[in-house]
């Protein structure tokens, strides 16, 4: 999982406030009488005193720094969500354009056949050759040419 600064410093600050009571609490604190009939509050009493283990309760949780931790953490994902739907879209694009190239490329090695040997072009069917007549031939340079202009962006002569 991949933290923003910002982001870091907000669980470390979380994680700390979470963690206060518990490590004060591990010190431990004592309630004494003096010999005046004094109450003190202390982590280390005097030796020659009786003293009692303070029990606190924890503090309620802070609702509010829960909350900002909950949206933060769902800005977090969704801004992950969104990156990965902008890779996703990027690769999609790449794919798209790859097959556009492909395109462009059979469209004039095709108008190169439809063109050269002077307009004799020959085209294989069930393993049969046969030339084109000339109606056909002009019908697909046409389509090629369109090609063309639709897959490689430029007019074809």
């Amino acid at each position: 999982m991949i933290f923003r600064p910002a982001m870091r410093l907000a669980l470390l600050s979380l994680t700390l406030m979470l963690l206060m009571p518990a490590l004060i609490h591990a010190q431990g604190m004592y309630r004494w009488v003096d010999e005046q009939g004094g109450v003190h509050y202390g982590q280390t009493p005097p030796a020659n005193v009786q003293a009692e283990p303070v029990r606190r309760a924890s503090p309620p949780p802070d609702r509010a720094a829960q909350e900002r931790l909950d949206r933060a953490l769902q800005g977090s994902d969704e801004a992950r969500a969104q990156q990965r739907s902008a890779a996703e879209e990027r690769e999609r694009q790449a794919e798209s354009e790859r097959i556009r190239r492909e395109n462009c490329e059979k469209a004039r090695r095709n108008l190169a056949t439809l063109t050269e040997r002077g307009g004799r072009v020959t085209v294989r069917e069930n393993d049969q050759y046969r030339v084109l007549e000339e109606e056909e031939r002009q019908r697909m340079l046409e389509e090629t040419r369109e090609q063309i202009r639709e897959f490689c962006g430029d007019n074809a002569n």
